[in-house]
């Protein structure tokens, strides 16, 4: 008992000879992590500002500043937190052993010692993409085998938000493949199985007449005429007849719905049948 109350005795000495010391060394990290909060804040204002200035310019500008101001944002977030962490640990004296570390084994060897092959890739990866403008912020794409709007984008991650309002996370390393929908013009098309006993010719005419009714009523989507393309595949019980169109960028699936529909009731009105699939039953009279 008498030993530990000597030691006791001595670490209260030491916190008592280094008590302002180690007040100061709090009230700085305190310091230190409210200037970070404070620029964090600054450039969280700034960039919502520019962004919301962006409505009233043209789409595609909109969507650039848009992408560039979120990549800003987590750009800054992570120089922030370097920059805050490197601070406190140089005040809890960690600095010389940082500084050593760095030295002798480089800025790159750490990463790779501490496993960040995969966080470097996805950073690179990720300054590529937005260098290359291969989307933006808006933009409706397909990665890999995922669909989405892309919300947001980040120095490691990309944020799809899905037609369900499922938020998905890429890291920027794994996107290889991305097919853009919103860069370019979009094609509706509509398969339409035939019987083969019916008059083929008159089932393309009544088609492109219900296709054409319906493009006049979808004007505000529409860019060019819609066409039929013929046949386009001898299935087991039916010929297949592709209907076209040509509309505005992510407006192909509403053309779609709208045309099947439409196709539907053109195709009812002239008795004209769909194929499909159907079971006989036949019940067995055991009554005598």
């Amino acid at each position: 008992m008498e030993n530990i109350r000597i030691y006791f005795e001595e670490q209260f000495k030491v916190l008592s000879e280094n008590s302002g010391a180690i007040v100061w060394n709090i009230l700085c990290i305190v310091l230190i992590v409210l200037v970070g909060k404070l620029v964090l804040s600054f450039i969280s204002k700034i960039t919502s500002f520019n962004m919301e200035k962006a409505e009233e310019k043209p789409e595609m500008q909109k969507k650039r500043i848009k992408t560039l101001m979120t990549l800003l944002r987590s750009v800054a977030r992570y120089a922030v937190y370097f920059v805050c962490i490197m601070l406190i640990l140089s005040l809890l004296g960690f600095g010389p052993t940082i500084q050593n570390l760095l030295v002798t084994a480089g800025i790159g060897s750490v990463a790779l010692g501490f496993g960040a092959q995969s966080l470097v890739k996805d950073v690179v990866t990720g300054l590529f993409l937005m260098f290359e403008n291969q989307f933006s912020v808006g933009d409706y794409v397909k990665i890999g085998d995922v669909e989405g709007t892309v919300s947001a984008t980040a120095m490691r991650v990309t944020y799809l938000k899905t037609a369900l309002g499922q938020q998905i996370i890429i890291p920027n390393g794994k996107i290889e493949t991305v097919i853009n929908y919103s860069r370019a013009d979009s094609l509706a098309k509509v398969l339409i199985p035939i019987g083969y006993d019916c008059d083929l010719k008159k089932a393309m005419d009544v088609c492109l007449k219900a296709a054409e009714k319906c493009a006049k009523e979808h004007a505000e989507i529409v860019l060019e005429a819609p066409k039929v393309q013929g046949i386009t595949a001898f299935e087991d019980s039916s010929i297949t007849i592709s209907v076209i169109c040509k509309v505005q960028s992510c407006k192909h699936w509403e053309m779609e719905r709208a045309l099947r529909l439409a196709i539907k009731e053109g195709l009812d009105e002239n008795n004209i049948d769909i194929p499909f699939n159907q079971l006989d039953v036949k019940i067995k009279d055991n009554s005598n």
